[in-house]
């Protein structure tokens, strides 16, 4: 018996060997998931409520007191980022968000963000291939073709962006931003979304390369509809899916045949856009930009120029073909003693690109019929400023030719940045101004919690862009007909100053950024600061952070605006006076480094808004925001 239990006992042994030798490999193998968490709450109280509406001459005030859990900028609360990779050259990639939809349930939207995006690469003795395809992918080529506005890095970084990264020092956020002058951004930043197949040819002959580019751009999409019927009854349908709410084209299509010589660059580029404006698909709406751009990397200087034509048409306007120009020439440090960038553009009122880099200021487009009836035009359902706009410094806008210089300073510990340009339509198209508002404008913007609208307001003149709101003037100085008489001309004055020193032995970093703009009826070589200016808008705001410890970070904020319009521009009916807008902000934060990858961020902010001209157009109150925010 002892024999027989030994020999099962053998045969057992063996057969567990057998079973461990023949174990296939970890099925996981390749395949990674990282994300994040934020939890983010805002309090609210107004001392002088604001008149968001006025319904048959009464105004209709926020609520006093507003508190929020969760978000209100269309962004997650948590993201899974899902990757993997079956092979050395193939990979996939997706993502799983949970968003608290503030109902006041307890029931979270559950879905994907950027869908399931396919990556792809091969080579062969011709060229190198890689291959994007499936969800969102965000991707630039050229200024005039597909590219969001970067601009110069002047910007306030008291307020955070949902998006803001996280780091392993709590300070460092605004050391790279005094060292380097920019912070780091995500992928999105000066990049356009595109849903559909992206291309790119590399190693070809003769030094060429092609990138191609076919689907949906944020300007190009279509509808949606979701499908709520009983699954039972329809295996195609059930919560949370959704379908095109139709089939009518509108897509998108983009390439660039590239060639490199050494340092230097060519480029032949092409966007086009085709869509229909009505349900059966007849009325046809296009638009088509060519150009030719050019990179040239010199030791004491660099030029980068792009050129070409572009066109609009639609059923009910066909204004031909539009030129296009934008060249900056940077003569380094070593040539003239400190470094210069010289900025010229010129573009046709013709020439329309809503994925450019530029703004569309002079012609109003039909919406796709495959937007759907809700949608506004573009059909991504995001305002962008329109109307004769008033622009930082570098952001180019169609009917409309500029200069800007651009140059830094610095002697020892102290940055000094300053910006100059000038600007003017080409021609005269409208009596309509728009100007943004830096100081508050992120929170009149939170007014409107999940809708972007036009035209809002105790006076119908606010218009609410995603973290920001623009206003609108109308000019008054028209001829007898009606028509436009004078030229307009815009011109822009920027400053940005950043100091650093040590405080009992810690960092201490204070940045100052000012910005001096006018619109006006003649050419002025500096920004206008009497009443010949149409509008004059003057913003101020100082900034300073302390790391009084090595997980804390003290944050303060001043903010100051002035926007003052002159007698040429409408005024109000019971003043008789024109706008008079004076904007204050006062706040005071702290960073907290919880743990490794665990930060909380306080922010709270006074904020005062007063038009002293327009009587109902006014607000102020306090604001608390916490955010805590974890990496994994």
């Amino acid at each position: 018996m002892r024999k027989i239990l030994l020999y099962i006992a053998f045969l057992s042994s063996v057969q567990v060997v057998a079973q461990t030798t023949e174990v296939k490999p970890f099925p996981l193998q390749g395949f990674n998931i990282s994300g994040n968490y934020r939890f983010y709450a805002q309090h609210r109280y107004f001392t002088d409520p604001y008149a968001f509406q006025v319904v048959d001459g009464d105004p209709v005030y926020l609520q006093e007191r507003s508190i929020l859990i969760g978000d209100a900028t269309q962004l997650p609360e948590l993201t899974l980022n899902i990757s993997g990779n079956p092979t050395p050259r193939t990979s996939f990639g997706t993502d799983l968000v949970v968003w608290n939809q503030n109902t006041g349930g307890f029931d979270y939207y559950r879905n994907l963000q950027l869908g399931v995006n396919l990556y792809g690469s091969f080579s062969t003795p011709l060229a190198n291939f890689s291959i994007k395809a499936g969800g969102i992918h965000w991707h630039s080529m050229t200024a005039f073709t597909m590219m969001s506005f970067a601009g110069y890095n002047r910007y306030s970084i008291f307020e955070r962006n949902p998006w803001d990264p996280i780091y392993r020092d709590v300070d460092r956020r605004y050391k790279d931003y005094y060292t380097k002058g920019a912070i780091s951004q995500d992928t999105r930043w000066a990049q356009q979304a595109v849903q559909g197949v992206l291309l790119d040819i590399t190693e070809l002959p003769l030094g060429l390369a092609v990138n191609l580019v076919y689907g949906k751009t944020q300007n190009a999409g279509s509808a949606f509809i979701q499908q709520t019927s009983d699954p039972l009854a329809d295996s195609t349908s059930g919560s949370f899916i959704q379908f095109f709410d139709n089939t009518i084209p509108n897509n998108a299509y983009a390439g660039r045949l590239i060639k490199t010589i050494g340092s230097h660059r060519v480029s032949f580029n092409t966007f086009n856009r085709i869509s229909y404006s009505d349900a059966k698909a007849t009325e046809r709406i296009e638009n088509h930009v060519y150009t030719l751009e050019g990179v040239f990397e010199g030791q004491k200087i660099s030029v980068q120029g792009e050129f070409g034509f572009a066109r609009y048409s639609d059923v009910i306007q066909d204004p031909g073909y539009g030129e296009l120009a934008t060249v900056k020439v940077k003569l380094h440090k070593k040539l003239i003693g400190l470094p210069l960038e010289i900025h010229a553009f010129r573009i046709s009122p013709n020439a329309v690109n809503n994925n450019g880099e530029f703004v569309n200021t002079a012609i109003t487009e039909l919406p796709s019929a495959a937007a759907g009836s809700t949608t506004i035009i573009g059909a991504n359902g995001v305002l962008t400023q329109t109307g004769s706009a008033m622009l930082g410094i570098g952001q180019m806008a169609n009917n409309r030719q500029g200069l800007n210089l651009n140059t830094d300073i610095q002697i020892q510990k102290l940055k000094v940045i300053l910006g100059w340009g000038v600007a003017k339509e080409i021609e005269r198209l409208g009596n309509k101004i728009t100007y943004g508002h830096t100081i508050n404008g992120l929170t009149m913007s939170r007014f409107w919690r999940w809708s972007f609208p036009s035209n809002v307001g105790p006076y119908s003149r606010t218009s609410v862009l995603y973290r920001g709101v623009f206003e609108t003037v109308e000019l008054t100085d028209l001829g007898d007909n009606g028509d436009v008489v004078h030229d307009k001309y815009f011109n822009n004055i920027e400053a940005q100053v950043k100091y650093s020193f040590n405080l009992f032995g810690k960092p201490w970093y204070l940045f100052y950024l000012g910005a001096y703009n006018s619109a006006q009826p003649k050419f002025s070589a500096i920004t206008v600061f009497n009443e010949d200016a149409y509008i004059r808008l003057y913003s101020h705001q100082v900034e300073n952070y302390y790391h009084v410890h090595p997980k804390w970070v003290i944050a303060q904020y001043f903010g100051y605006e002035r926007v003052v319009a002159n007698y040429s521009t409408l005024v109000d009916l019971q003043s008789k006076r024109p706008r008079n807008q004076e904007g204050v902000a006062v706040g005071l934060g702290l960073d907290y480094q919880m743990a490794k990858n665990t930060f909380l961020f306080v922010r709270h902010r006074y904020f005062r808004f007063e038009d002293r001209s327009y009587e109902l157009d006014r607000f102020a109150g306090h604001e608390t925001t916490v955010e805590i925010k974890i990496n994994f």
